[in-house]
C-alpha cells in the first residue's frame, strides 16, 4: 500500500512537471513573439507560430495523463484536485500559446513597417505578465498561496497598462489616419496581453482551489469592460 502511494505521488509529480513544461514553452513563446515585434524578425515570427503544433501535442499528453491517473489510480479530495486543476490549467496554457501565435503574426504583418515609439509600452507589459504566467506556474508547484495573491494584484497593473494603451492609441489613430494600422495593431497586441494575463489568474485560482478546497474568483475582473 505504502508503495502503491509513493508511486502515485511520483506519478502526480511527474504531471506537475509536465504542466510546468508546457507553461515554460507558452512563456518562451510571449517573449519570442514580443521579440519579433521589436526586431521586425519574420523568422522568428514564423519559428513562434510553428511552435504552437508542440504546446498542442502537449495539451493532449497531458490530458491522456490525467485520464490515466484518474482511471487507473482513482484519486480522491485533494489529489482529485490537482489532477483537475492540472487539466484546467493545461486548458489556459493553451491559450497563452494562441495569443503568442497572434502576436507573432501582427509582428510578421508589421514587419516592414519602421519602428515607432507606439511600441515603447508593449515589452514591459509583456515582461509583466510573463512575470504574472510564471508566478502561477510556481506556485502550482510549490502550493504557494502568497503567489497566487501576487498574481491577483499584479492582474490590476496589467488592466491599468492596457487601458492607458488604448486610450494613447486611440488617440493617435484620430489624430493622423496614417498611424491607423499600426496603431489598431499594436492595440491587438495589448488585448492578447491582457488576456494572457486573465489566463495566468485562471491558473493561480486554480492553485488556491486545490489548496482550500474552494473554488472562487479571486480578482475583480478578467476583463476589460471600459
Amino acid at each position: 500500500m505504502v508503495a502503491t502511494r509513493l508511486s502515485f505521488e511520483e506519478d502526480l509529480k511527474s504531471l506537475q512537471n509536465r504542466v510546468v513544461e508546457m507553461g515554460r514553452l507558452a512563456d518562451q513563446m510571449v517573449e519570442g513573439a514580443i521579440r519579433a515585434l521589436e526586431e521586425r524578425n519574420v523568422s522568428l515570427a514564423i519559428e513562434i507560430i510553428r511552435r504552437d503544433d508542440e504546446v498542442d501535442r502537449m495539451d493532449l499528453e497531458i490530458e491522456t495523463q490525467c485520464m490515466k491517473l484518474i482511471a487507473l489510480q482513482q484519486p480522491m479530495a485533494r489529489d482529485l484536485r490537482t489532477i483537475g486543476t492540472a487539466l484546467k490549467i493545461i486548458t489556459d496554457i493553451e491559450r497563452i500559446g494562441d495569443h503568442s501565435v497572434d502576436i507573432a503574426k501582427i509582428a510578421r504583418k508589421l514587419a516592414d513597417d519602421p519602428v515607432s515609439r507606439m511600441l515603447v509600452d508593449i515589452p514591459p507589459m509583456a515582461h509583466l505578465v510573463r512575470e504574472m504566467l510564471g508566478d502561477a506556474l510556481q506556485a502550482f508547484v510549490n502550493h504557494d498561496l502568497k503567489l497566487v495573491e501576487k498574481v491577483v494584484a499584479a492582474d490590476d497593473q496589467a488592466d491599468t497598462i492596457y487601458y492607458r494603451l488604448r486610450d494613447e492609441l486611440q488617440m493617435m489613430m484620430q489624430k493622423d489616419s496614417r498611424l491607423v494600422v499600426q496603431a489598431s495593431n499594436l492595440l491587438l497586441v495589448a488585448l492578447y496581453l491582457e488576456r494572457i494575463a486573465d489566463h495566468s489568474v485562471n491558473i493561480a485560482e486554480r492553485v488556491a482551489y486545490v489548496e482550500t478546497g474552494v473554488l472562487k474568483q479571486l480578482a475583480s475582473s478578467h476583463s476589460p469592460t471600459s
